[in-house]
């Protein structure tokens, strides 16, 4: 049956181990109710900051093997102008046994190793050129793959139901880009609706089906084909040619001179 137990605390009566349990309990059982099917990834939060010499991660909530991790306080990291390709990841330590407590522990890393799905997550990647600082702000949609000095996040895993999701904010740049184009084709306008009105990561599956709608096609996506075929849509819309289909990243990596 359904139910709701909550204690009462009275002043002179004494406390049963019962009422304590509950307290611990209720919120993990409703955050477990409420995210049972998530994938792994950022649920919440997470965004990157650049500056002079490191970048600040901001407080959020990442989603792993069905355990919460928490980051409450910024995290600076620092960062080597190496103009090579570098990952900014979480290494989950996985669960040990502190002061009469369970702890889920974790740890914020760069290096240049690809991160290992089975235990790493990727917030970003980046490769840093001399004399420059991390850019984290956009012009447009395509400025988003920006080859040197701007964080890409294209291909981080944001948790969502069934399946990892993209990044909320291209889904509502492109939204917004797209919109702006007088014509557009049936279910682009709904499509770009809910991308609006995105707080978390929209399911993969209403992605993937706009886009195989769209392009009339029938398959499966990785975070980046997802982003070049919403850079193919946008071309179209405003009357450029389109490669999606032709080799991934082609046109990728574009130096922007700001």
């Amino acid at each position: 049956m359904f139910q709701n137990v909550y204690p009462v605390f009275e002043a002179k009566k004494l406390l049963k181990k019962e009422m304590l349990d509950n307290l611990r309990d209720f919120p993990r059982e409703l955050f477990d109710l409420q995210y049972q099917g998530y994938s792994d990834g950022i649920l919440t939060g997470c965004e990157l900051e650049g500056y002079d010499g490191g970048l600040k991660i901001m407080p959020g909530i990442l989603y792993c093997q069905g355990v919460p991790y928490f980051l409450k306080k910024p995290f600076d990291v620092s960062v080597q102008a190496e103009g090579r390709l570098t990952y900014i990841k979480v290494r989950f330590l996985g669960k040990s046994i502190g002061a009469r407590q369970e702890e889920y522990l974790s740890q914020i890393y760069i290096d240049e190793r690809i991160p290992d799905s089975n235990y790493e997550l990727e917030l970003g990647r980046f490769k840093l050129q001399t004399g420059a600082k991390l850019r984290t702000e956009y012009v447009n949609f395509f400025d988003y793959a920006t080859e040197y000095d701007t964080i890409d996040r294209i291909h981080v895993p944001f948790a969502a139901a069934g399946h990892q999701g993209i990044w909320p904010q291209l889904l509502k740049c492109f939204a917004k880009e797209l919109l702006h184009f007088p014509k557009h084709e049936s279910g682009d306008i709904a499509f770009c609706l809910n991308c609006l009105q995105l707080e978390k990561a929209m399911p993969y599956e209403a992605v993937k089906a706009y886009l195989n709608v769209r392009l009339r096609q029938d398959r499966e996506y990785t975070n980046q084909q997802i982003y070049s075929a919403l850079k193919d849509i946008l071309r179209e819309a405003g009357g450029k040619e389109s490669d999606f289909g032709g080799e991934i990243g082609k046109k990728e990596g574009t130096l922007l001179m700001i």
